[in-house]
């Protein structure tokens, strides 16, 4: 059974109608990990408030976990506005620490997830060095935020991004982002993906995702990039968490030995499957 790791932080979600519920990166795509039929180890950061322990409950049944207690746990509020989910930073825990990748298990493909800065370059390199997994899939969004507590989350450019984060980037097996991580970057999708190659070197496959309208695919090993639109649309449920199902089922595709193309094409029909369950 394939092995996957994922490193990110959890957080607490506050819905408009003022409900409370886990969430983050590491609880999606954990989901979809499991859907499959992946073995999972979680690496999360949380607090201990009572959202915070029903996640980290969750990610119990899911696999095994490793969480580095903190404080507090990152705090997002959702609101909306004309239509579009606006994020506020109410709270943020505290980086993951690269001790707490002590006695993990080697995995075949790990994808890192940070989503309010709690996962560092250090904390790469030392999973990297330490576990030496065969794959290293990335989502950068939690790179590409402005986070001031009590404040709108807004999207950085891509030239916000930090030395450290850049030679990370560049040494990642996929980078997975979503083209509304990308406003800041100039043009369209495509122009989007080829700046985030210019900045990612040779090496990674880029994925840009693009919502409903499918996925852009930059694969090195090709000489040119595909865009694929799915055939299926999934319209009127929440799409939170959409990217990191993609990102997680991609990961695993990538470590049984699929090609780019049909790692990220399963990926797609995972999502779609995740939204069509929420609709029934």
């Amino acid at each position: 059974m394939t092995e996957m790791l994922i490193v990110g932080g959890l957080t607490i979600d506050r819905f408009t109608d003022g409900s409370l519920a886990p969430g983050g990166s590491v609880l999606h795509a954990g989901l979809a990990t499991r859907a499959e039929d992946a073995r999972l180890t979680t690496l999360t950061v949380a607090g201990d408030e009572p959202a915070a322990r029903d996640g980290l409950a969750r990610l119990r049944e899911l696999g095994t976990l490793a969480h580095q207690q903190a404080p507090r746990t990152t705090f997002y509020r959702h609101d909306e506005r004309d239509g579009v989910r606006v994020l506020v930073l109410e709270a943020r825990a505290e980086p993951i620490q690269p001790a707490g990748l002590a006695g993990l298990a080697r995995p075949d493909v790990a994808l890192v997830a940070p989503i309010a800065d709690e996962v560092t370059p250090s904390l790469v390199d030392a999973l990297c060095a330490q576990l030496g997994p065969g794959r290293v899939v990335l989502l950068i969004q939690g790179w590409l935020r402005r986070l001031v507590e009590d404040e709108e989350v807004r999207a950085l450019a891509l030239d916000t991004l930090a030395a450290d984060q850049l030679r990370v980037i560049a040494a990642a097996d996929a980078i997975v982002v979503s083209t509304e991580d990308l406003v800041d970057a100039a043009g369209d999708a495509f122009a989007q993906a080829a700046e985030l190659r210019l900045r990612a070197g040779s090496k990674p496959i880029v994925v840009v995702t693009l919502g409903t309208e499918g996925y852009l695919l930059d694969d090195p090993a090709q000489n040119r990039v595909v865009a694929s639109v799915p055939r299926r649309v999934v319209t009127g449920v929440s799409a939170v968490g959409a990217g990191d199902t993609f990102g997680a089922a991609l990961a695993v595709n990538l470590a049984r030995g699929a090609s780019p193309i049909a790692a990220a094409d399963a990926a797609t029909d995972r999502v779609i499957s995740v939204l069509e369950q929420r609709r029934a």
